[in-house]
């Protein structure tokens, strides 16, 4: 049997790196790969922990607030990993700890970096000196959409290769329809500025958008439940955990909108909604305009547009579907053919070379 060592830097309550590692390990083990987990700085809740005790072979968690002491903790870490034989290791997020542990591991096993992030020149300031080495000392270094590759490959000067990121495939057993008068647009994920949850909540109140509902799925810091009390025609549902609950709110809504402006790689929530054939309209921002499937179901508008601009085309976009020509089968279609877990799994197992 093949084992793969998978480190990454952070695993936190939710997000896109969180969802693709848990994920990358547990369709590998579905594949028959051993996995061994080292998570930097783990604030995942329990039942993430639990997932990853279950599916991975042996896991390596430190929950130290200080960024020195997870290094420190790192260095023993390294010397039990580099005890085991393993046929590829597997990195994944950012910072200087990556390059860290491949000094510790001595080991010419073959080394896959993942990145996440967009790759362009507003991300490329993030990147620490010692990480920036690891972009360049990995054999292989992949990006989650064309887009970024593109731009990491000219500020590197090698080349970039480009896998999308796992995503869960939420099946629409009861027929999702909508009866109401109103178009239902929702949005789940991280609460953060840069996702546009303020443009949302002034949607919300705005007249000309008076048969649209606005549905909101998420925590963050800066977005507490009474934040959005001064926001009556918005709905605010708190966090879900589990995928049923993802299901729910997947069947809930008729359309779902990133309004980012966040360096965004491959938005795993657009790829759950495509699977479930939920249209949405979307920001420009990183590995975004690869999975534009078709023109009606799938939209951009670009990340610099005005608030008058992002009105015109949420109209537009729900007096489509309530006129009802938007399909829902052209973007499952390209989420079977370029996203499902069997197309990811046999372009992992040849990047990490386990065939």
């Amino acid at each position: 049997m093949k084992r793969i060592l998978v480190f990454t830097t952070q695993m936190m309550e939710t997000g896109g790196i969180e969802s693709h590692v848990r994920e990358f390990c547990f369709q590998m083990k579905s594949a028959g790969i051993e996995i061994d987990l080292i998570v930097l700085n783990a604030e995942m809740p329990e039942e993430s922990e639990n997932f990853f005790k279950n599916v991975c072979n042996r896991i390596f968690f430190c929950k130290n607030g200080r960024s020195y002491l997870r290094l420190l903790w790192l260095i023993p870490i390294s010397l039990i990993c580099s005890r085991f034989k393993y046929d590829a290791i597997y990195t994944n997020g950012q910072g200087n700890s990556i390059e860290l542990l491949m000094l510790l591991l001595k080991r010419q096993t073959r080394w896959v970096h993942h990145h996440h992030m967009a790759g362009d020149k507003k991300d490329q300031i993030t990147w620490t000196a010692g990480y920036r080495r690891a972009l360049l000392k990995s054999a292989m270094v992949i990006a989650c959409s064309k887009q970024n590759a593109f731009d990491m490959q000219n500020a590197l000067n090698r080349a970039i290769d480009t896998i999308p990121c796992f995503s869960r495939k939420i099946e629409d057993k009861y027929r999702h329809r909508n009866t109401g008068a109103a178009v239902r647009f929702g949005y789940y994920g991280r609460l953060i500025p840069e996702k546009g949850i303020d443009l949302l909540c002034r949607l919300s109140e705005d007249q000309d958008l008076k048969n649209v509902e606005f549905h909101i799925w998420g925590e963050g810091a800066a977005y507490p439940p009474s934040f959005f009390h001064q926001y009556p025609k918005l709905s605010y549902h708190g966090k879900f955990n589990s995928e049923d609950g993802l299901a729910d709110v997947l069947r809930a809504i008729d359309a779902f909108l990133l309004l980012s402006v966040h360096p965004e790689g491959l938005p795993i929530s657009l790829l759950e909604a495509m699977g479930f054939g939920l249209p949405w309209l979307a920001t420009d921002k990183g590995g975004i305009p690869d999975i534009v499937c078709d023109p009606l179901s799938t939209r951009l508008i670009p990340s610099t547009s005005g608030y008058r601009d992002i009105k015109n085309a949420v109209l537009a976009f729900a007096n489509d579907i309530a006129a009802g020509k938007i399909s829902r089968e052209a973007q499952k279609k390209l989420y079977e053919e370029r996203f499902s877990s069997p197309i990811l799994i046999s372009k992992w197992k040849e990047a990490l070379e386990l065939n």
